[in-house]
């Protein structure tokens, strides 16, 4: 078995991806998403450089996701901020929702504020 690396015997059902070659099997418990381990058995998968992927893993793989949205980032104009890559309107302000792609702003209790927002709301007069 690829995945388990045990002995496949004679008379036990095995899974062959033709996309990983000829030369690989699997059990079929074995035949699962290298990231978060999904049955693949009766699913799509994907094989990129010697591992099996589920759709979204290997998708996440292949483009950036939004924090904001949870949406794959298809466009090369997006923002990366607070460590996370965000669709350029889907980073914005938490009290105004003003976009904050390529301007200062402020982090109050863990959420984006432009500035406007935070002298007005969050600033201690």
């Amino acid at each position: 078995c690829y995945h388990c690396k045990l002995n496949m015997q004679e008379g036990d059902p095995a899974v062959y991806a033709e996309r990983a070659g000829y030369d690989k099997l699997w059990h079929p418990g074995c035949f699962v998403c290298c990231t978060c381990g999904e049955l693949l058995v009766d699913m799509i998968y994907f094989w990129k450089n010697g591992n099996l992927y589920c759709g979204r893993h290997y998708c996440d793989s292949e483009r950036p996701r939004c924090a904001g949205c949870d949406e794959l980032i298809f466009s090369n104009e997006y923002t990366l901020a607070e460590g996370q890559n965000w669709h350029l309107k889907h980073f914005c302000c938490f009290d105004c929702d003003c976009v904050l792609a390529g301007v200062t702003y402020i982090t109050v209790n863990d959420n984006p504020v432009c500035k406007s927002c935070y002298m007005k709301n969050h600033a201690a007069v």
